[in-house]
């Protein structure tokens, strides 16, 4: 199979590129026109043949193109096609390019085909194979004419049977074996044809023979060519078109073409199918028509292709401006339409003018007209309202309004409402001859529509939202969802059934005490709805200000109801005929049912009537197709199972399916999902489905085309593609990292014990290390244990000898020295050397005591006043000797907290010290309680303290080895530190100095 190139070219449907007339909305028809500029390969189109698909393909030099309605597929592109042509069978459609190359057309695609036949004269044969003396049907007329002259013209019947048109004779042949034969002149052996398996020729005068059998019958024609001016003079101008693959036949007279088919009479019955249209001028070649939607598709030698539409729809309007803007309307006698500017159509679209409206049209006001029981019309003119007689010759009653009137409607009960603009809704009786309004509320204002339910029910519509009254109990109700909200129209064909349609919020429906919204169509052109009319075939037509919709009744329930998820609209726009897609609303009626069935609706220029019955439905009922696979660039087959690398970047699905009406009518979604929730995405207009970069796994793409009305209406095709596995998601390389990982976790382990071992071997080294050193300390502590506590037996023992020989002698001869009887100066000296002698051992006893034992200082509260006391009375009789008085200023009931015995010797060295230095003057003793510490002063006026030293005192570091003075100082501020104090050393402005100790209280708590 060789390679095909595909071409997709998007064209414009609704955008005609052609037009033979300067104003096509003039015109019954539209014609579309596809040249290489806007989607053709190449302009010649030979030939024009549809499949069982619904595609047409066409011949042309640059090769096999589909067309299937909004958009061409060029097939082959690198050969010429000569022609499209059946098999014998017309079941096979085949089309053969200049290198005798034979492609068979099957499921919209082509392939290249290859057969040999038994014998040389078969049919299928002929057509792939070039022979000078059989020349096989193709159709006609034939491009090939001009260049070829066979002595034989094959024409097939079936796949057993053909006719052999000679040179003077023809023959009939079944199963190879030729059956008749007869001589008969042949001058044109293009002007032969068949229709069905009968054999007719176009005579040189105009003439149609049939052959039955041997014997040549001249034909009856009738129909449309019947009125063409120029058939009965000049019918031997008659052209044949006949297009063999479709089996259709054309006859083609002076711009007009005609359908051909034989009635049972066995007469020739034409139809018009193209009106106007220079077939010589443009080219034609070949014609294929499509009778469900009057479509012509014309194919030119060099002009590409002309697709011909007639529209369905005519409006009327007289062609004076303004005057063709219609608003509302009336029935008048038999199916004719009257509007409130004047005018009267017949049903064929005449129209004529009416003298009284002249008298009362204020230029400006069309949008009431009602017509009563009686057959009166009522219409009224801004806040005139006027009743005229069914004939529209005279005016039976009129009244001027104080307010604007802005809607009117005439109930089957005989009451006419009045809506007026700021007064309220009114009311009269139809068949009073002076009619009375009345007023019947206030409450609604503006009314903008009006329409019976029941006799006792009427629902009104305005700009401030939706209302239903009952009437008897004047009672209104306000439809809740609707408030605010500008209704437009309503339409109720059943009890409890209302329609409401709504400027800018689109249509709902009122059912069960329920508001429904209903769905707007893709492009949002129902949210400005004007206007809902039913036929009598369940449909619903429904104007709006881009075109007309049609809808099913059933279907609009059924989604009320929650049975169907979408609704079907069908689409009619400009280019079926309306002269502008703007209808017209606002207005009672907003459209018309006539008697006989027709529906007549106003628009922005002219009246649309039509038949609903009439009209054809183009509706896109063909099957899906997958035309193309893209992968990053690059074509893969078009097959429902794909399969796709896992790196992929982009991938294309081109679908397609065969439609030749308005593309709006198409709709197509696709969902990639499981079952469940899915979620319908539209499929874009150039219907390219496109993913990228997507996760490994398997999905299932469900493209579904909503075929028509009605419920699950809808083809759907499946394509599941697979994505593959990334190389990190494959089995081996899961399996590759689980033994990778184990044997991580292996060399982890073996790593960890390794390391653990060699740690504990560290440790063990350590310890042993340490477990020595340890060993070694201790012997050294021991050692020195040993040591200190030889040396402390010796301190202990020395302390025993000094208490016992040093002590106690003196303690004795100071106390013979103190006796008073003698009054010996050197005995009094002795008595002082002793006493301070005594003093200072005792002083060094305590201060050896404390550092030999160790033991924790014991506090006990101590009164300072009394502590001072004793000492100062120790000191007394010294200090008189050296005329020094000692004062002590503390306070009785001083207290502290401290250890007595230390405080004691403290304070008997500062007193000894301050004696010692201090001559004819006095020492002052005070303590005094402060909030975090007590200070006891020692002040006297002696000859002070060195400032070397008493910064030394003020700085004491124990670390410092420097004694300075002695060893009293250093036993003070040592004994000091036990007990949590401090010595500071002040020099007195006058004399002396000042030593304080400063115990912290708090620490000492």
């Amino acid at each position: 199979m060789r390679s095909f190139v595909y071409v997709i070219v998007l064209l414009l449907m609704r955008a005609p590129a052609f037009a033979l007339s300067d104003d096509m909305d003039t015109l019954p028809y539209i014609i579309s026109h596809y040249t290489d500029e806007n989607g053709l390969p190449q302009n010649s189109v030979k030939f024009i043949a549809p499949d069982d698909e619904g595609f047409l393909w066409l011949a042309t030099e640059n090769g096999l193109v589909r067309f299937e309605g909004d958009r061409f597929r060029n097939f082959n592109s690198s050969s010429r096609i000569s022609y499209i042509y059946s098999n014998a069978a017309r079941n096979q459609l085949f089309a053969r390019t200049d290198r005798r190359e034979a492609i068979r057309v099957e499921n919209g695609r082509t392939v290249t085909f290859t057969r040999n036949p038994s014998t040389e004269d078969d049919y299928e044969f002929l057509m792939y194979s070039d022979t000078s003396f059989i020349y096989p049907v193709s159709g006609l007329p034939n491009p090939f004419a001009e260049v070829i002259s066979p002595n034989h013209f094959l024409i097939p019947v079936d796949a057993q049977e053909y006719y052999m048109i000679g040179m003077d004779s023809i023959r009939f042949v079944n199963k190879k074996q030729e059956q008749y034969r007869f001589k008969f002149p042949i001058s044109n052996p293009w002007k032969f044809f068949t229709i069905g398996d009968s054999l007719y020729q176009l005579a040189d005068n105009g003439e149609i023979v049939f052959f039955d059998k041997d014997k040549p019958v001249n034909v009856m024609v009738r129909g449309d060519i019947l009125q063409h001016p120029a058939y009965q003079t000049g019918k031997a101008h008659t052209q044949l078109y006949w297009n063999f693959v479709a089996e259709q036949l054309f006859f083609y007279l002076d711009q007009q073409c005609y359908l051909v088919n034989v009635l049972p009479d066995g007469a020739l019955e034409t139809t018009l199918v193209v009106k106007d249209f220079d077939f010589t001028q443009q080219s034609i070649l070949s014609i294929y028509y499509d009778n469900l939607n009057k479509r012509v598709y014309l194919g030119s030698r060099s002009k590409g292709l002309f697709v011909y539409t007639w529209k369905q729809f005519h409006p009327f309007r007289t062609g004076e401006g303004e005057r063709d803007v219609y608003y509302a309307q009336a029935p008048f006698g038999d199916n004719g339409i009257v509007t409130p500017q004047g005018v009267l159509f017949d049903k064929q679209g005449k129209f004529s003018l009416l003298p009284l409206f002249t008298q009362v049209d204020e230029g400006y006001d069309h949008y009431s007209m009602q017509v009563d029981k009686a057959g009166n019309i009522w219409c009224k003119f801004g806040h005139y309202l006027y009743k005229i007689n069914a004939a529209c010759t005279e005016i039976l009653w009129s009244r001027e309004f104080h307010d604007d009137i802005n809607q009117l409607y005439a109930d089957t009960t005989g009451r006419l409402w009045i809506g007026g603009e700021k007064s309220g809704l009114y009311y009269l009786s139809t068949e009073d001859e002076k009619p009375v309004p009345l007023l019947y509320t206030a409450a609604i204002k503006d009314a903008s529509c009006m329409q019976l339910e029941n006799a006792d029910t009427m629902w009104v519509g305005s700009g401030q939202g939706l209302f239903r009254i009952h009437i008897s109990k004047h009672k209104i109700d306000t439809i809740k969802g609707m408030e605010q909200v500008y209704v437009r129209s309503l339409y109720i064909p059943h009890k409890d059934e209302v329609w409401i349609t709504t400027y800018g919020h689109g249509f709902y429906l009122h059912r069960q005490n329920r508001i429904t919204a209903l769905p707007l169509d893709k492009l949002k052109y129902l949210a400005f709805t004007h206007c809902i009319i039913g036929d009598a075939y369940g449909y619903f037509w429904i104007t709006t200000n881009k075109g007309l919709f049609k809808a099913s009744r059933k279907d609009l329930l059924a989604y009320a109801d929650w049975k169907q998820d979408l609704v079907y609209y069908f689409y009619y726009g400009k280019n079926q005929g309306f002269y502008t897609n703007e209808f017209n609303g606002g207005c009672q009626p907003c459209a018309l049912k006539l008697s006989n069935g027709d529906i007549s609706l106003p628009s922005l220029d002219g009246i649309v009537r039509f038949s609903p019955d009439a009209l054809n439905r183009d509706l896109p009922v063909r099957k899906l197709f997958l035309d193309e696979v893209e992968l990053d660039g690059h074509t893969l087959p078009a097959t429902d199972t794909i399969n796709l690398p896992n790196n992929f970047l982009q991938f294309k699905l081109h679908i397609s399916t065969p439609f030749f009406g308005d593309n709006y009518n198409t709709q197509i979604f696709y969902s990639v999902a499981g079952e469940g929730n899915d979620i319908w995405l539209p499929v874009e207009s150039s219907r390219i489905i496109s993913f990228s970069s997507m996760p490994s796994g398997t999905y299932h793409l469900r493209i579904r085309k909503i075929n028509g009305f009605g419920a699950n209406n809808f083809t759907e095709r499946l394509i599941v593609f697979t994505v593959e596995l990334a190389w990190f998601e494959t089995l081996w390389f899961r399996l590759l990292m689980i033994g990778l990982l184990a044997l991580s976790i292996v060399a982890y382990l073996r790593w960890r014990i390794t390391r653990i071992q060699y740690k504990n071997h560290l440790l063990e080294t350590h310890v042993s290390d340490r477990t020595r050193e340890l060993k070694q300390a201790l012997d050294y502590l021991q050692a020195s244990e040993n040591k200190l506590r030889k040396q402390t037996l010796m301190q202990q023992r020395l302390i025993a000898a000094i208490t016992h020989d040093i002590k106690t002698p003196m303690k004795f001869l100071m106390l013979l020295s103190n006796n008073r009887n003698t009054g010996d100066k050197s005995a009094k000296a002795v008595y002082d050397a002793l006493y301070k002698m005594y003093h200072l051992v005792e002083n060094l006893i305590q201060y050896m005591k404390t550092h030999i034992k160790g033991e924790g200082v014991v506090l006990e509260a101590v009164c300072l006043h009394d502590l001072l006391e004793e000492k100062a009375g120790i000191f007394r009789p010294i200090a008189a000797a050296r005329e020094v008085e000692i004062f002590n200023n503390t306070e009785a009931g001083t207290k502290v907290l401290v250890n007595r015995q230390l405080l004691a010797v403290v304070m008997h060295n500062l007193l000894d010290n301050a004696v010692k230095y201090t001559t004819q003057g006095s020492i002052t003793i005070e303590a005094v309680h402060l909030a975090n510490e007590v200070r006891i002063h020692f002040k006297d006026t002696g000859i002070g303290m060195q400032p070397v030293l008493a910064d030394w005192v003020n700085q004491y570091n124990a670390t410092d080895t420097q004694v300075h003075n002695g060893i009293g100082l250093l036993i003070v501020i040592e004994l000091l530190l036990l007990i949590n104090g401090k010595l500071k050393v002040t020099p007195n402005t006058d004399a002396g100095t000042t030593v304080s100790v400063i115990l912290d209280v708090n620490n000492n708590n």
